[in-house]
């Protein structure tokens, strides 16, 4: 059996980091953004997904196998490309130049948020214990007293815009990369396909945060413990 060259895992691995920012991350990203303007809808929609969600069974396991290890071995890609590449847009400020750059940068800045976003919601879920029915009320809560502040409504605009952009001009470089789109006309027109998704994202993320911060309604469980449906 023949042994892969440096050159030759260093290009399998760049293309797993490729694939896995549109899957599962990007189907992630899409997904969440889309669940959780149901907040836009009402707070008991809201809660009654994040029910669904909390009550699934191996839950923890999909969550790390299927979304935590794929975002950071996307992360640790993202900080190798970025380190290996060189920043010249000052000295060549082409369009895609620049794409290339905050396609970088915005991958630093969204790690940072998730780190701070896992950092203020999924381990105090996991440390306070609030699993199931208790979930939804402990981290509506969280998130109606983070949008209640301006520091907090700027580390999530930041947050969303960054993913959103890093996402749709994701896709871009995923189709390049892959070759499925050849010819500067088609990839002209995915471009600007694509920043319509990213848009239409940003949309979805900022009015869920509108939501939070005009009616931060609380809820209880729908069930306590020791209860059952």
């Amino acid at each position: 059996m023949k042994t892969l060259s440096k050159s030759e895992i260093q290009f399998l691995l760049l293309k797993l980091h490729s694939l896995t920012g549109i899957i599962p991350i990007g189907l992630f990203l899409v997904f969440h953004l889309g669940f959780n303007s149901l907040r836009t809808v009402g707070v008991q929609q809201y809660q009654f997904g994040i029910d669904l969600i909390n009550n699934m069974p191996y839950l923890l396991w999909i969550e790390v196998l299927c979304i935590h290890i794929p975002i950071l071995f996307h992360s640790f890609m993202g900080f190798y490309v970025a380190y290996q590449g060189k920043f010249n847009v000052f000295r060549y400020a082409y369009p895609r130049n620049w794409m290339y750059t905050l396609q970088r940068v915005t991958g630093g800045v969204v790690f940072l948020f998730l780190v701070y976003h896992i950092g203020t919601t999924l381990f105090p879920k996991m440390i306070e214990g609030k699993h199931l029915f208790e979930a939804s009320p402990f981290l509506i809560g969280i998130m109606n007293e983070q949008m209640s502040t301006w520091s907090g409504r700027l580390i999530y605009l930041v947050g969303i815009l960054s993913a959103t952009f890093h996402f749709a001009n994701g896709l871009w470089g995923f189709c390049i990369s892959w070759g499925l789109l050849i010819g500067k006309d088609a990839q002209r027109n995915a471009g600007i396909a694509f920043m319509f998704v990213g848009l239409v994202l940003a949309l979805w993320g900022v009015a869920t945060m509108a939501a939070f911060a005009l009616d931060p309604v609380s809820v209880e469980p729908v069930f306590s413990k020791g209860m059952s449906l």
